[in-house]
């Protein structure tokens, strides 16, 4: 195995370029067509938080699903971008606080106009399975809304950030390394599991153990480069990464 094939170095503290949401903010009035592609790629990425938390409210699948469509394309016109503020500080908060003016104010007179009608069309290639995801949730009644959205949030980066390492792996043709490592990521069974791992893949128990601690720095420097993204100022960076994985705790 080739021990050299990730760059262990920690990312510089306060280093992170300009993030996306960063980039809505600063560039919202002056580029609305650059602001726009920036919004539309994190509104993927939280179309189905924003779905779960509409549910959570006691919509039905249809109604969730018309909603959040509705509240994205909304966004996205040149009038939403013109909301984005830099107080509002992390992108999660800022779409909460969207989303729940939407329902407050907007969701009946939506409902009353044709869909679409008054916002730009937009298409997002929404996933036609949120119904079926929704429902396969584990059920928890004591779930706020808001803490149905984090962890539906916190789950959807998780997925993102580690599929694309799985797809790294199995680029430079390492797939079989990365599925034995992959369920001890986030928890270990010792160094006997590790010495069975490490026969199955013809390593030694010490290059196995090696591997696993390199996939775990690789994927917090992962979620940290992602988080990043969603906040307004890279200092609040880590405090965002540590909400995130209680979410899913």
């Amino acid at each position: 195995m080739n021990s050299g094939f990730m760059d262990d170095s920690p990312l510089p503290p306060g280093n992170f370029p300009s993030t996306r949401w960063s980039l809505v903010i600063n560039a919202g009035a002056d580029s609305p067509t650059l602001a726009g592609a920036a919004l539309e790629a994190l509104c993927r990425r939280y179309w189905y938080p924003l779905y779960s938390y509409v549910r959570r409210t006691g919509r039905s699948h249809h109604e969730a699903q018309d909603c959040t469509q509705e509240f994205l394309a909304r966004l996205l016109a040149s009038d939403g971008l013109l909301r984005a503020r830099p107080e509002r500080g992390r992108f999660r908060t800022f779409l909460l606080t969207s989303l729940g003016n939407f329902l407050i104010n907007e969701w009946h007179r939506a409902q009353a106009a044709k869909r679409g009608g008054g916002a730009p069309q937009v298409s997002l290639d929404l996933p036609p399975d949120a119904a079926e995801r929704f429902a396969g949730e584990p059920v928890d009644p004591g779930l706020t809304p808001e803490q149905a959205f984090d962890r539906a949030w916190a789950y959807s980066v998780l997925d993102s950030v580690v599929t694309a390492l799985g797809a790294e792996y199995e680029k430079s043709g390492r797939g079989p390394l990365f599925a034995a490592l992959r369920p001890l990521v986030w928890g270990d069974e010792g160094e006997a599991t590790h010495a069975i791992l490490a026969m199955r893949l013809g390593m030694n128990t010490h290059a196995f153990t090696v591997a696993l601690q390199r996939l775990r720095r690789r994927l917090t420097d992962r979620l940290r480069e992602e988080v990043a993204q969603t906040v307004a100022d890279p200092a609040e960076t880590d405090a965002e990464l540590r909400h995130l994985l209680g979410a899913v705790r």
